[in-house]
């Protein structure tokens, strides 16, 4: 006699199998997938200014998904920048900058640390080292901070995209710019659920912030999940875009 196994069964054995080894197993939603590509490509995007743009994978991950256009990555510390220009240097529609964005003009400390991608103009909290030791602070430099007003007129003209990823320092870049913010189609940010830095704003005070300039959430896209409670997020990337007139 043929026993007839249903699918459901078939599907239940699977998983089971898969979480014995730890693991599981997840429908997966289009919409969960979206990516900052996907919004650039929906507003059609031809000009994408990266702040805090560490060694550019940032810049490298939208040519993979297919971005072609204007790419101006900025990067303070110098051995990370130098990273980061060779990088660029043999694709033309993507320019380097050796400075930080922030809310004045001038020279400012940098901490520099071991893993780059956590080197911030503020000083780094113990959650920092908690997250990943590499983060340990090694040394400070000396480096150059502009205003985004003052630059924007040198980017290429065109439908514009704002990422910062400054490790705290977000709201310094935006109220640099505080004049040309609207003449970004969206804006994204890494903000902290955890703090990892002293002096940054919480959340909802960023979310506030951005209300009150015109621009609402569009997406969230969760980066990293709080060691000490893996359910829950220690930082996400929070998409926003420009409210229509």
């Amino acid at each position: 006699m043929t026993s007839t196994i249903s699918i459901d069964k078939i599907r239940h054995g699977v998983k089971s199998a898969v979480r014995s080894l730890g693991y599981d197993i997840r429908q997966v939603d289009s919409y969960v997938n979206l990516r900052p590509a996907d919004f650039i490509r929906s507003r059609n995007i031809d000009v994408v200014v990266d702040v805090g743009a560490n060694v550019g994978q940032y810049a490298e991950q939208l040519r993979h998904d297919g971005y072609t256009g204007w790419i101006v990555s900025a990067e303070p510390v110098r051995a990370t920048y130098d990273a980061l220009a060779s990088r660029a240097a043999a694709d033309s529609r993507w320019r380097t900058m050796n400075l930080a964005f922030g809310e004045q003009a001038g020279i400012a400390q940098i901490n520099v640390s071991q893993m780059s991608e956590f080197s911030s103009c503020l000083t780094q909290l113990p959650a920092a080292q908690a997250f990943v030791p590499e983060a340990r602070v090694l040394r400070q430099e000396s480096i150059t901070v502009a205003r985004l007003d003052d630059a924007f007129a040198e980017f290429p003209a065109g439908r514009a995209y704002l990422k910062i990823d400054t490790q705290g320092f977000e709201e310094q870049v935006l109220k640099g710019g505080a004049a040309c913010l609207s003449n970004f189609l969206g804006i994204q940010m890494e903000l902290s659920v955890v703090h990892l830095y002293e002096g940054t704003w919480r959340f909802h005070e960023a979310v506030a912030y951005m209300v009150e300039r015109g621009f609402e959430i569009s997406n969230i896209l969760p980066v990293n999940f709080d060691p000490a409670d893996q359910v829950s997020l220690l930082e996400v990337d929070c998409i926003f875009r420009r409210r229509a007139a």
